[in-house]
């Protein structure tokens, strides 16, 4: 007959007992990468990850030989201090102390802390401010002003759709339709389509020149021109010899003739040197978000507008939706926003068209 035991406490055999927890008993650097690896389970987004990852690797180099089980809520705020010290943005401190909060949220989880310490540390308030939006004349002359054929496109492309810089570098040649002058999108885990008009189409059209596949954008390398220069004894070329390839490429200087104008020394040089030699074979990547920005910042300089960035682009999309008539229901699903909340700050209704709504609606306006 089998014996029952009795006992009040029972305790699972050793065959039966939880293997110790995967990030137990690791060094700082190696539980910032098992966070890593935790935010890209959980699908968050690539910005999003490089900021927290980021935030992860300074609050562990911050505190040095010492595990992140020892640290409390003064380590935490006198590392927000530190880096407070770099005339952060109070929307900066607040970034820093969400990243701290998700890190230490990740390790309470897997058992390596007790406590979430970044939570009793309170974020700063702020009023934030209205979006800076540029006018319809301001967004034609940074169109005119654009540097090439791809920065023109580009703007165009970001002013008829208002998407997100994240999401423009990521739209493929097969994502846009010319017919329906629609564009698919991704971005922040979801995706969407946006419109384009007549000015985008063609702006794009130029620029893609019958191609149907790839990137929509590729990164553009400057050609190489030489220089001719007369060097007391003749007229010499100068420039980077790419004939053997990028890692063999060297300077160097050919001596053209002695007798002859400078249009007649730069004639030659275009004669004896082929583009092969001038032009480095670089492979086209898709452009970056750095990219972007130069060339909408580079536009707007020659255009005399001062500093604009693609979001301000954004925020002047949706600003004159909303002013010429268009519902903010419908802006939100435009502009991709998960809550009607973000759209109502994220666009202002300018006080003509309060006035002008008044006057139409009131019984006695």
């Amino acid at each position: 007959m089998r014996r029952l035991d009795h006992s009040p406490y029972w305790s699972p055999s050793a065959n039966l007992l939880r293997p110790p927890l995967p990030i137990f008993n690791k060094p700082n650097l190696q539980l910032a990468q098992k966070f890593g690896e935790w935010l890209v389970a959980l699908r968050f987004s690539r910005a999003v990850y490089q900021s927290y990852m980021k935030v992860a690797y300074q609050f562990c180099s911050y505190l040095g030989n010492r595990s992140v089980q020892t640290a409390s809520h003064i380590d935490v705020r006198l590392f927000l201090i530190e880096v407070m010290k770099q005339n952060l943005a109070v929307e900066g401190f607040n970034r820093h102390l969400y990243a701290l909060r998700r890190f230490f949220d990740f390790l309470y989880l897997g058992g390596v802390v007790d406590s979430v310490v970044p939570r009793f540390v309170v974020g700063r308030h702020w009023k934030r401010l209205p979006p800076k939006v540029l006018g319809e004349s301001q967004i034609a002359a940074l169109i005119r002003s654009a540097k090439s054929q791809r920065d023109r496109a580009m703007v165009e492309l970001l002013y008829a759709t208002g998407c997100r810089v994240g999401e423009l570098v990521q739209i493929r040649v097969e994502d846009v339709d010319f017919r329906r002058r629609t564009v698919r999108v991704v971005g922040k885990g979801s995706g969407r389509t946006v419109f384009f008009g007549k000015h985008a189409s063609a702006a794009l059209r130029a620029y893609l020149h019958g191609r149907k596949s790839g990137a929509l954008f590729y990164s553009e390398h400057p050609k190489q021109k030489g220089c001719v220069g007369w060097n007391g004894r003749g007229w010499c070329a100068y420039f980077i010899d790419y004939g053997r390839g990028k890692i063999n490429a060297h300077r160097t200087a050919l001596y053209l003739a002695k007798a002859c104008s400078y249009r007649q020394a730069w004639a030659l040089f275009k004669r004896k040197v082929s583009n092969a030699r001038l032009y480095c074979p670089f492979k086209q990547k898709p452009i970056s978000r750095d990219v972007v920005a130069r060339a909408v910042q580079v536009a707007a300089c020659r255009a005399g507008i001062g500093r604009v960035t693609p979001h301000m682009v954004r925020h002047s999309y949706a600003t004159q939706l909303l002013d010429n008539g268009a519902d903010i229901r419908q802006i939100q699903e435009l502009l991709g926003h998960a809550s009607l909340l973000t759209t109502q700050i994220y666009t202002r209704v300018a006080p003509t068209e309060l006035g002008r709504i008044y006057r139409k609606c009131h019984p006695r306006g």
